[in-house]
């Protein structure tokens, strides 16, 4: 993405140039405009057009921002790095590859737009078959294809999770390489030497120059405040960014419990188990409650589900799902036919006369697990 947008650079580039040649070629004797067109924009045109700088992207920039274009020393133009450099992006901590990289990006689609705005007044009065109409033209092309190669790079890189992931982990690896007295950083590809000038920076982000002036008491008891002094003082901005950011890389670290341990341990606990996930799953005395295939049977389990989730409690056809008074005793008797006699559990369900029924099982041997919808099961608690 990176280099389709370079060479989009390029091309709008070079065609407000040719768009510059064709004009004067078409121009007549004295035409200010195409004149003062040319004069104005030719070079910057041009010295677009030659791709100027070594790479859009400088992988330098993770050790410490270098705050410049990444040109070519060859063809260096300090009118546009001193022009650069005044778009700060210097924040605490984070990826400055990739503000750095959009940063590029942004300052030569902003210099390009302001000449391909200008073009305008070059578009000829007479016939639409004109060379210079038809330059003008390419340059809107080249201008839209610009637009839509910047807009897909900027998505990718600004993809709110991987965005943030990207700039807590490199805060952290930047304040790990500035205060660690010998920190391993072989893994990243960097020399020694880049990672002290670079501490050195980071630590002063985090510690900037401040004043403090203290107040103390003269001879008589009135308090005066002292001379300032040079302090360097600790950045609460940067501080609340560094804690951020390990909150952030928690869940890179966090092992998610095994599904089937956590079910384990919850059967070895309780008396009754319902674990709410695909395949629906139901435990009592540690064994399972009988070989009914739960996901199949939706209106079954929704009624044990809800006698599980307040035992002791009388549930009614109200608390269910598409449940009539007429259809409540069938459903009943249908989760009988599952349970079956065996594991007891049937047994534990009551009639409460012109009330329903209710699970009489103690609250505190009653487990339910449910899927949080990331693959992690969650312990419910029932309601005594």
């Amino acid at each position: 993405m990176v280099v389709d947008v370079e060479r989009k650079l390029v091309h709008l580039a070079a065609g407000i140039a040719t768009l510059i040649d064709v004009a004067e070629n078409e121009a007549s004797i004295g035409d200010k405009t195409v004149s003062e067109f040319a004069d104005l924009h030719r070079e910057t045109a041009a010295y677009i057009a030659n791709k100027p700088w070594f790479d859009l992207v400088c992988t330098q920039d993770f050790f410490h921002p270098t705050h410049d274009l990444h040109l070519d020393t060859l063809k260096l133009n300090f009118e546009h790095t001193k022009a650069f450099r005044q778009r700060n992006v210097q924040l605490p901590l984070g990826d400055y590859v990739t503000r750095l990289l959009l940063n590029r990006v942004d300052y030569w689609v902003s210099v390009l737009t302001r000449i391909a705005d200008s073009a305008s007044s070059l578009i000829p009065a007479g016939p639409e078959t004109s060379e210079r109409f038809k330059a003008v033209s390419r340059i809107e092309s080249c201008r839209l294809k610009l637009n839509q190669a910047v807009e897909k790079l900027i998505s990718a890189c600004q993809e709110p999770a991987i965005q943030r992931q990207r700039e807590a982990a490199t805060a952290l690896t930047l304040v790990y390489s500035a205060y660690s007295a010998n920190p391993q950083l072989q893994w990243l590809g960097g020399n020694d030497s880049l990672w002290r000038v670079g501490g050195g920076i980071i630590r002063s982000w985090v510690r900037r120059r401040g004043t403090v002036q203290n107040q103390v008491r003269d001879p008589s008891g009135v308090i005066v405040l002292t001379p300032p002094v040079q302090a360097s003082l600790c950045d609460p901005s940067v501080i609340r960014h560094i804690a951020y950011s390990l909150h952030e890389m928690q869940q890179f670290f966090a092992v998610p419990d095994d599904p089937r341990e956590i079910i384990r341990e919850a059967v070895y606990r309780a008396k009754l188990v319902m674990v709410d996930r695909e395949p629906r799953e139901v435990w009592f005395n540690g064994q399972p409650a009988c070989d009914a295939i739960w996901d199949n049977q939706p209106a079954s389990w929704d009624l044990l589900w809800k006698l599980a989730i307040k035992p002791g409690h009388a549930v009614d056809h109200e608390a269910l799902s598409k449940c009539t008074v007429k259809t409540f005793r069938s459903r009943r008797n249908r989760l009988g036919e599952l349970l079956g006699e065996k594991s007891g559990l049937n047994g534990t369900i009551e009639t409460q006369p012109k009330l329903g029924y209710k699970l009489q099982v103690d609250p505190s041997n009653v487990i339910l697990l449910k899927d949080d919808g990331f693959g992690n099961l969650k312990e419910l608690n029932s309601r005594a």
